[in-house]
């Protein structure tokens, strides 16, 4: 990952685990620190540590006292990071965020997604108590949490009818779980990084090319929790 993606921080051993005193109000779980790259570079006060297998940042965004975790990708490190998230920080809110792959047609690549419901391909399904309308450039509606990349246009538009979903990723189900267990508010809001109108090339899976998230997405959509 080039230096640029992540904003200038400071690095922590650690056990400043146990001795955190910044309580989170928000906590973040992302694959790639690429993913929030834009948001903490609005934030004060970013720091790095790292605590078990993860990655942390934490920082405050208008007040918001905000923390992150880099799960890696799949469901199983995003459960086990879900739970370090919480149990180093215990916010009340957890947002599944980073990237997902369109599934309905004109969605556009930079667009915003937010889950209504998750659901994975073995018949599990959650709930997601969001309020929040669509508009323009922001979709709202069922996930799928898939066991593997979906990559191919023919293979999104099948999940997507069989499903009616309208985005795909590998991790929002896992986080969700895990909140829920605990007892803890969740959303899942992503930034699109692939649309229907091609395949994603085998050699840029999850690695964002050219993509890239609007800076303010996760400040609009945190400011109205």
């Amino acid at each position: 990952m080039a230096e640029k993606d992540v904003p200038a921080e400071s690095e922590s051993p650690a056990d400043d685990v146990d001795v955190d005193h910044a309580h989170a109000d928000v906590g973040m779980v992302c694959v790639l620190p690429r993913e929030l790259g834009p948001f903490l570079a609005l934030c004060l006060k970013v720091r790095k540590y790292s605590g078990g297998k993860f990655t942390f940042r934490g920082g405050q965004y208008e007040g918001v006292r905000v923390a992150t975790v880099e799960s890696g990708m799949g469901f199983a490190r995003a459960r086990r990071a879900a739970q370090a998230l919480i149990d180093a920080h215990s916010p009340p809110w957890i947002l599944s965020t980073g990237y997902a792959g369109a599934l309905r047609t004109g969605m556009k690549v930079g667009d915003i997604v937010m889950a209504d419901s998750i659901v994975d391909t073995h018949g599990n399904e959650l709930a997601v108590d969001m309020k929040m309308p669509a508009r323009k450039g922001l979709h709202v509606g069922r996930f799928v949490t898939s066991d593997t990349m979906v990559r191919l246009v023919k293979e999104k538009q099948a999940l997507g009818e069989k499903q009616t979903a309208i985005a795909v990723d590998m991790e929002s189900l896992a986080v969700a779980q895990v909140c829920r267990e605990m007892k803890t508010r969740f959303l899942a809001v992503r930034a699109l990084s692939d649309d229907m109108s091609e395949d994603l090339p085998a050699e840029r899976l999850r690695q964002g090319g050219s993509r890239q998230q609007r800076p303010l997405w996760l400040c609009q959509i945190s400011a109205g929790l």
